[in-house]
């Protein structure tokens, strides 16, 4: 099992600390998203027209009698070509009331998270893997200044997760950068998801999947950079399809079994949770909802299930 897919997932999480667009999606995930008027090929009826629906990282949501609110598709990356934001986006940005996003980015979070990728009861990663693993484990940490005392108390899952993750230079990433911008403005701040709640999709996995996650990182001598390159080019064309097709491509180097898993508990049961919390949101009006592009497009996406609930979508950029 190879982990190309891996490096294009958990480099730039949704989650703050981890994937490029969303998450993990198996061929049948792509499959369901391909259909006809779920915001991938194809057109949909949302206002009454019919027009081209794959396009779009921004997205106006309106409903009569209630002030538009926009759903905005992130990347977590430090590029100027996304953290330039275009008079678009600056534009809904600087009218919301409400900056929401996946997980308040503060140092109460930040702290849980950090404990969140050690263990606290008694094993340890070279108790979980075999000796070749955590050997492997051991010297690659060791390129990113992460001891060996440390190293062997993380899960598997954090292992794997920083092995993934891109240098920082700024540490500005885009979603950081708009938190900031919306603290400074003086906005109400929402997270859809707690931190708990974000840990617990890697933490329920069995540890056998997550040990599988991490060989797979450790085995694989793909590029990063030219993976993250092309990455980036796709989310530049605003393109859902592409971005879905890239995941799909992706994801057949990966086991099917741990595929749906992952993309069941990173897209789906997220997808329908923060669309559920969103909603009384966008009634109240006036909100600018941050999350990572791969949870907008697809029959189970959250473009859709909000057209589900009645309100009309618009690509606004």
């Amino acid at each position: 099992m190879k982990s190309l897919n891996l490096r294009i997932l958990i480099l730039t999480f949704v989650f703050p600390f981890a994937l490029v667009f969303a998450g993990c999606a198996s061929s049948g995930a792509i499959q369901d998203g391909s259909q006809g008027g779920q915001y991938g090929k194809e057109t949909s009826h949302l206002t009454g027209s019919q027009y081209q629906s794959d396009k779009g990282i921004l997205w106006k949501v309106e409903k009569p009698g209630v002030s538009a609110s926009y759903v905005f598709g992130t990347i977590h990356s430090e590029d100027k070509r996304v953290t330039d934001l275009s008079d678009e986006i600056n534009a809904a940005l600087n009218a919301a009331n409400t900056f929401v996003m996946e997980v308040i980015l503060d140092e109460k979070t930040s702290k849980m998270m950090l404990r969140g990728m050690y263990f606290s009861d008694g094993r340890t990663l070279k108790s979980v893997t075999s000796a070749q693993t955590y050997r492997q484990s051991v010297a690659a940490m060791a390129k990113k200044d992460m001891p060996e005392d440390l190293v062997d108390m993380m899960k598997p899952w954090a292992v794997f997760t920083v092995l993934n993750m891109p240098e920082q230079k700024t540490g500005m990433f885009l979603d950081v950068m708009l938190y900031e911008l919306s603290l400074k403005s003086g906005k109400k701040i929402v997270g859809l998801e707690s931190m708990q709640e974000q840990l617990a999709v890697f933490d329920d996995m069995k540890i056998e999947t997550q040990v599988s996650l991490l060989e797979s990182t450790l085995e694989s001598g793909e590029d990063l950079n030219k993976i993250l390159d092309e990455t980036m080019e796709i989310y530049l064309t605003h393109d859902l399809q592409q971005i879905m097709d890239l995941n799909d491509r992706y994801v057949a180097l990966l086991d099917k079994d741990i595929a749906d898993e992952f993309n069941q508990r990173l897209l789906f049961d997220r997808n329908k949770r923060m669309t559920e919390r969103m909603i009384p949101l966008i009634e109240t009006g006036n909100a600018f909802i941050a999350i990572g592009a791969l949870h907008l497009p697809g029959k189970s996406g959250v473009l859709n299930l909000l057209r589900n609930k009645g309100y009309a979508l618009s690509a606004a950029y």
